[in-house]
């Protein structure tokens, strides 16, 4: 339970983080493409700006069904009880086909990941990245940045309407990337 305490300790609230309830709102509504659009634009705003105009649809669209049957191997399973390694082709498969289309790349590729199947993907960032020594960002590291996830927080459970991926979540991005940005934000704000 020591891990779950240091999970649910922090209060402090990134103003995005409204957005996440709409996200899965929008996919249960039967809007997935758009919950999609709004979460690339919004925490993936870095990479999807340079790409949102010639941003092609209909092949990404063509995409997400290629790989829906992967994705459906997780939909019944958790991040508590999941076995990453007897997974490890499938979500390499998947990490490998998003992250390799422009505008939703390594960070990217873990949220539409954790959208389809938020009890089991927790998405990082290149903050999280290279602080867990996770360099290279590809789909090893994805899955190994799974497994140290596991290891250190996997005897938690979830709390409300958060799954345990989604409280990993909000505890690196709070202790890891909060720190970096918020003084850089207040910088450019002149405070």
């Amino acid at each position: 339970m020591k891990n779950h305490k240091r999970l649910s300790g922090f209060t402090k609230k990134e103003t995005r983080w409204d957005l996440y309830p709409r996200f899965l709102n929008l996919i249960k509504g039967g809007f997935e493409v758009e919950a999609f659009l709004l979460i690339l634009s919004t925490w993936n705003f870095a990479r999807f700006r340079y790409v949102v105009r010639s941003f092609d649809l209909g092949k990404f669209i063509i995409i997400l069904k290629k790989i829906e049957p992967l994705f459906a191997k997780f939909y019944n399973l958790n991040f508590g009880t999941i076995n990453f390694l007897k997974y490890k082709g499938e979500i390499k498969k998947i990490f490998n086909t998003l992250s390799g289309i422009r505008g939703i790349e390594k960070t990217g590729a873990t949220k539409l990941m954790h959208l389809k199947a938020p009890s089991v993907f927790v998405m990082w960032d290149g903050y999280i990245r290279k602080y867990y020594g996770f360099e290279n960002g590809d789909a090893e590291d994805y899955v190994n940045f799974l497994i140290l996830m596991q290891k250190s927080f996997g005897n938690s459970g979830a709390t409300g309407d958060r799954t345990l991926a989604k409280i990993i979540d909000e505890y690196n991005f709070k202790k890891i990337t909060m720190p970096i940005l918020w003084p850089k934000e207040k910088k450019l704000q002149g405070s």
